[in-house]
């Protein structure tokens, strides 16, 4: 199940990029990915900072559309992807942001 954010936050179906589902099946040990997650409307990029930064990640900035750009380990992407206010998990190559 997914890291509880708050109660106000209801869990619906994360959407996965190929890749994201690609890492999950064959994570590397000790690479990390950078990922652009969509917030829900009820998540702020404070709360979802929070969540990563207590999974060893990088939280690097918000980004336009209500996501945030981040960075974690290949071992946290699955808690990552099942954190509750995140919509989307996609890796940054697939948006197009620049390092």
């Amino acid at each position: 199940m997914g890291t509880a954010l708050s109660d106000s936050h209801t869990r619906t179906m994360t959407y996965l990029s190929h890749t994201v589902r690609s890492l999950l099946r064959d994570p590397i040990p000790g690479e990390t990915v950078r990922l652009v997650l969509t917030l829900a409307e009820a998540t702020t990029p404070d709360e979802v900072r929070a969540e990563v930064e207590s999974l060893d990640g990088d939280f690097h900035r918000e980004l336009q559309f209500d996501r945030v750009l981040v960075t974690v380990g290949h071992e946290r992407l699955e808690a990552v992807c099942s954190l509750d206010g995140v919509t989307e998990v996609e890796t940054d190559a697939v948006v197009g942001y620049p390092s």
